[in-house]
């Protein structure tokens, strides 16, 4: 469950607040004369946002990891290629599937 308190009650209730958190399961968001500053979340959903916030930028990490140092338009046809060859197993695929 989602639920709203003030800056000025999360600080007096902060213990609660944990709990709530962590035992409860809830998200808190916490509001500074009535504008939304911050969300208390637990631990399990926060790694479970980072995990799927990191998982598309890993394939560009390792383009970058590959790439430095190389010529702009190398890498671009680097790029291009690699695009084709996905498309082109992509249009295998459905091919055998129909």
């Amino acid at each position: 469950m989602v639920r709203r308190m003030s800056a000025k009650e999360a600080r007096d209730r902060f213990a609660e607040l944990l709990g709530q958190v962590y035992y409860g399961k809830d998200t808190i968001i916490v509001q500074k004369q009535g504008k939304p500053m911050v969300a208390v979340i637990d631990v399990d959903r926060y790694e479970q946002m980072a995990k799927a916030w990191d998982e598309p930028y890993r394939i560009l990490d390792r383009i970058w990891v590959k790439s430095r140092g190389r010529a702009l338009d190398k890498v671009q046809e680097d790029v291009a290629a690699a695009i084709a060859e996905i498309r082109s197993e992509a249009r295998t695929r459905s091919r055998r599937r129909a």
